[in-house]
């Protein structure tokens, strides 16, 4: 054996089947790999680990190395596992830290009812939490934290989660909570949602219960690790990797062990990177029983959108964009008939021998008994002479023509998971890993990609992967950017610019001009914030280890939220680095221990065969447990036949809620949170019923029979964070019928003032702050139904939730016939309807009921709401009134109808495996533009607006086609891109601009579009009352500063088919 001791990485990844080692002697020019070795993977775990590494190390030894372990990186499945599977998790008590918001939407509410069951100990809502400029909604009740634990203690629960609102901004409170929780209860394990997630509530609280119900077993696994390597003589620190490719400490994993979910994965394609020297390209890793496919970029793989879905549970933490599919070594092939009986086809997968393999497969039998044998992919791999493996006398007799047929369907399934997850129509070299490379015909191209790569090494690549490893930090907040501005200066420049502002009854040019002035100062603020942010980053990754001249910026985003005015800016920052080992030469090398061939005999029972992909996916769909999802659920409308109204099932709320998604054209914001609490309302057996409009107007009086719309005004993601409530729509719409039904409203004035003082806003608007009159209820007005402000986005289903509470009907119609971003192109304001009166009431300020009794113009109205709502946290809840003329000629009707009919089509499509983009453009009458990728996305702050652009670069029939969409919150215009240059425009405002996901038509905000994702380009026609003279004003092209475009439409809109009768 040679005296020079070489230093080691220990690289391990634990799949489903297979446990897989290398040694890595890192090198600064290229890091080299000493040995490497493939063990089953046994049930507990760290038995096959241990076989793993020590067969590894010997095999160094044997061939003539001294090695020295300086570190061991451990990926593994293990804690999704036992989350799909239900199995050695903790119950968990839930502490949100939310004040007066988010109660509609209690802890576990997302989470599918089999998994809450195991892990839901108990729910706490308490006193606390902070708004989204960091100013406080409530202080933090500690003696209420101490009453809380106390309970939670009593019920022997030992796993805290605290979730507090915007404690990615502010985590005070959580840090507070744990601190508390450490005096008062020391045995307690706590989880801070700030250290798990990022802004979004539910799905940050969904990462931090799920971390926190994995951290017992978490805490016996990396013991034994730490055990099994004691055991084989490995005396160096060891890691897991983590779901972004970077490492973290096995101390600090015990605190955060949910950020391993999807490790394997990563590690496949950190490992492909490494052994092709590709760093942008498509990784496919087949293993014995799945294959994950992805994309590399820069070296790492790409990271998912804002939401992942681990076993039903929504959540926001970073996880890699990978594709997983039912295809393997093991995967069975089977030869069926067709339904006509034309002849025969051959399917492979999903199902498997996994880690049977060797027990059920031909080319493994060792007898002449095939009786429970079955054919594999392997099998046919090498009846085919594609690869060598155990006995081709046993595959000889197989059918040629099963056997091709079986080889041409692996390499279907492997080219249509490569266009899944391709970024654009360029054909971008493949990486192929993993020991079920070996299915792939080398001498054949496939398709969609310019160049097939099967590296040496290809079957240990995740192994290879965990070893490179880097250390990472990140950020992922919201910093308000005017408290980086010198507001005097910035204020003096928005002066000067107003003085060359004439002629503008309206206020519109005197915005303009402002934001125009503010923007410079801004983007410096922006510019100098990100800055501080990286150097913070960088000088954290220096003092956990990481060498200075190996850091890397690998993310750098900024984009502003929406109808906040140029103040909050959502900045991302990723930073990765190598880990500093220090001084080797005078370390003792490797030897193996004096019972090392009892280690090496020892054994353990074998895992059962794998059911779930490294990402949480059952492999089988058919199989899938029976998880309650209404979407699956088909169902016709339920019409009362003496009434003519539509009762509202679980089946209605999907299908209202995907089509108002759609329909808000990028803009609107999700109606997710609407869903949730929609579907508890009819769970808890209150009703929704939806009325023809025309038959409820038929005996009303004119002017008294009040329809109400309830509606959000503010920042989505903000409402999203603080998860709205029904509580300042109720306060809203409350305060809006005091003022006809008490205060005998008429024409801007109070015919019963009391003794309220109304005062005078800087836009002449006239209102009374917190109008609470106390009269009797005189004046014959009444509210008799509940009507949508917009039928997109998150508004759509907001009267549903009130008119449950108050049993009130549903008109089947809505105030905009899609999302528009102000209050002034709500449809009756622009056909002459005066804008007033109106309520708003703050989120988490229900008390505080501000009546809005006059407004000169739509467009001063919108700046009142849009000002109290930011004074409010920006998120609030307003009212306005509509009375029998103006709700049946003045807005769109039967809209309800039309969002059910659009999310029916597309649901039945899904079910039935058809088209879903077919069913849109079948339902609407509409355009499929494009298809594609988005290859650019730009955002700037501009008016309290995200205004930018994106840019799709066309697929499938679409290619080398390019489109330009620009948005203000909602998509306004479609350009092609023709030779780097503007073409004509193909579509503008108020017809709708829809980008949905290609797959399967989920519609894709403005906000959450991002680089990367595979989408479909549809153009809607808009509804007869938006293409009017009076609307255009408002809505059309130019009201959004595109003077050189007309609108001319491309076609009519169908007539839509109301589905509650007209009595």
């Amino acid at each position: 054996m040679t005296d020079i001791v070489t230093p080691v990485i220990i690289g391990v990844d634990i799949g489903g089947t297979n446990t897989d080692v290398v040694l890595l002697c890192p090198n600064k020019e290229r890091s080299e790999i000493l040995a490497e070795m493939k063990e089953l993977t046994t049930a507990d775990v760290t038995t096959g680990v241990k076989k793993a590494i020590l067969g590894c190390l010997k095999q160094a030894v044997q061939r003539g190395k001294s090695v020295l372990p300086l570190q061991v990186n451990i990926g593994t499945t293990h804690f999704v596992n036992a989350v799909v599977q239900g199995k050695d998790l903790a119950k968990v008590a839930a502490v949100r830290i939310c004040g007066p918001v988010s109660e509609e939407v209690p802890p576990f509410m997302d989470f599918p009812s089999r998994l809450a069951n195991v892990i839901c100990g108990s729910v706490h809502l308490v006193h606390g939490g902070f708004r989204f400029d960091g100013k406080e909604h409530e202080s933090l009740d500690e003696q209420q934290i101490r009453n809380v634990l106390k309970d939670i203690q009593s019920k022997g629960i030992k796993n805290i989660a605290f979730i507090g609102v915007f404690s990615p901004t502010r985590p005070e409170h959580e840090i507070r909570a744990k601190k508390i929780t450490l005096e008062e209860y020391p045995e307690a394990s706590v989880t801070l949602s700030h250290e798990i997630g990022h802004i979004g509530l539910l799905e940050r609280e969904n990462a931090a219960l799920l971390n926190e119900c994995l951290k017992p077993l978490c805490k016996k696994t990396i013991s034994g690790f730490q055990t099994a390597l004691d055991e084989i003589g490995v005396k160096c620190p060891f890691y897991l990797t983590q779901n972004d490719g970077t490492i973290v400490s096995s101390e600090a994993v015990l605190e955060q062990p949910v950020l391993t979910f999807a490790s394997g994965p990563t590690n496949s394609m950190r490992g492909a990177a490494f052994l092709s020297e590709l760093k942008d390209a498509i990784v496919v890793d087949i293993g014995g029983t799945t294959t994950d496919a992805g994309v590399l970029k820069n070296g790492f793989p790409r990271e998912a959108a804002s939401h992942v879905k681990v076993s039903g549970v929504r959540t926001n933490f970073r996880m890699p964009d990978v594709i997983s599919i039912g295809l393997g070594g093991g995967s069975y092939v089977k030869e069926h008939t067709k339904k006509d009986g034309s002849g025969q086809y051959v399917t492979v997968g999903p199902l498997s021998a996994g880690l049977n393999l060797m027990k059920e497969s031909y080319v493994f039998n060792t007898s002449n008994n095939y009786s429970d044998r079955f054919i594999t992919a392997t099998d046919v791999a090498v009846a085919s002479g594609l690869c060598q493996l155990g006995s081709t006398e046993n595959v000889k007799k197989l059918n040629k023509s099963l056997v091709n047929q079986a080889i041409d369907e692996i390499h279907r399934l492997v080219e249509d998971v490569i266009d899944k997850v391709k970024l654009s129509v360029d054909e971008l070299p493949v990486i192929v890993v993993g020991g079920g490379s070996i299915l792939i015909d080398r001498s054949r191209p496939l398709k969609g990609t310019k160049q097939l790569i099967i590296p040496e090494h290809f079957g240990v690549a995740n192994a290879i992967g965990a070893a490179l490893s880097k250390v990472s930090a990140s950020y992922n907040n919201i910093v308000n950017l005017i408290d980086r501005v010198n507001t005097l200066e910035m204020e003096a420049c928005v002066s000067k610019a107003l003085e060359d502002v004439t002629n503008d009854p309206d206020g519109k040019e005197s915005e303009r001009a402002s934001n125009q002035a503010r923007k410079p100062f801004l983007l410096k603020a922006r510019d100098d914030a990100m800055e501080e942010i990286c150097q913070k980053i960088k000088a954290t990754l220096v003092t956990d280890g990481a060498t200075e001249e190996s850091l890397e910026i690998l993310e750098k985003e900024d984009s502003v939220l929406a109808y906040i005015p140029g103040n909050a800016t959502q900045i991302k920052v990723k930073i990765v680095g190598d880990l500093s080992w220090g001084e080797t030469k005078n370390k003792q090398a490797w030897l193996p221990p004096d019972n090392v061939e009892k280690l090496v005999l020892e054994d353990s029972q074998t895992i059962e065969k794998q059911k779930f992909s490294s990402t949480g996916q059952r492999i089988d769909s058919e199989e899938e447990e029976m998880i309650q999802d209404w979407t699956r659920s088909p169902k016709d409308p339920v019409i009362d036949p003496s009434t003519g109204e539509w009762f509202i099932s679980e089946w209605d709320i999907e299908c209202i809620v995907l089509g108002s998604g759609i329909y808000g054209c990028g803009g609107g914001g999700s109606p997710h949170l609407g869903r949730l609490r929609a579907l508890k309302a009819l769970q808890d057996g209150k009703r929704m019923r939806v009325i023809n409009p025309e038959s409820l107007m038929k005996n009303a009086d004119p002017e008294k029979d009040l329809v109400i719309t309830t509606a959000f005004i503010g920042a989505p993601l903000i409402m999203y964070e603080q998860a709205v409530s029904s509580h300042e729509t109720t306060a809203a719409l409350e305060c809006l019928k005091d003022l006809y039904e008490i205060g005998g409203f008429k024409d801007g004035v109070i015919v019963n003032q009391e003794d309220f003082l109304v005062e005078t806003s800087p836009g002449r608007c006239k209102f009374i702050r917190n109008y609470r009159p106390t009269g009797e209820r005189t004046t014959g007005y009444k509210v008799v139904a509940m009507v949508s402000a917009e039928i997109g986005g998150m508004n759509a289903i907001e009267p549903f939730l009130l008119a449950a509470n108050l049993d009130l009907p549903i008109v089947d119609g809505d105030g905009m016939s899609r999302a528009f971003p102000e209050v002034q192109m709500f449809m009756p304001y622009m056909f002459g309807n005066l804008p007033y009166p109106a309520a708003i009431v703050g989120s988490g300020n229900y008390k505080e009921r501000t009546a809005m009794l006059y407004a000169p113009a739509n467009k001063l109205l919108e700046n009142f709401l849009r000002l109290t709502s930011i004074e409010n946290g920006c998120s609030a809840g307003m009212a306005l009134p509509l009375n029998k003329s103006s709700l049946l000629n003045k807005t769109p009707l039967h809209t309800v109808s039309s969002a059910w009919r659009l999310g029916n089509a597309i649901l039945r499509a899904r079910l039935q495996k058809e088209s879903v983009i077919e069913a849109i453009v079948q339902q609407e009458n509409g355009k499929h533009v494009m298809n594609g990728k988005i290859l650019d996305v730009q955002r700037e702050t501009s008016g309290g607006f995200n205004r930018g652009f994106l840019l799709v670069e066309g697929s499938d029939g679409w290619l080398g086609q390019k489109l330009l969409i620009e948005f203000q919150n909602e998509n306004l215009v479609i350009i092609p891109i023709i030779d780097g240059k503007r073409g004509q425009c193909l579509g503008t405002t108020p017809d709708l601009i829809c980008i949905v996901d290609a797959d399967n038509a989920e519609p894709i905000t403005t906000e959450e579009v991002k680089f990367g994702l595979r989408v479909a380009v549809l153009l809607l026609p808009s509804h007869d009352l938006l293409r009017r003279a009076e609307s255009l004003r408002w809505v059309g092209p130019q009201a959004f500063h595109y003077e050189e475009l007309q609108f001319c439409s491309f076609k009519q809109r169908l007539p839509t088919i109301p589905i509650p009768l007209c009595k």
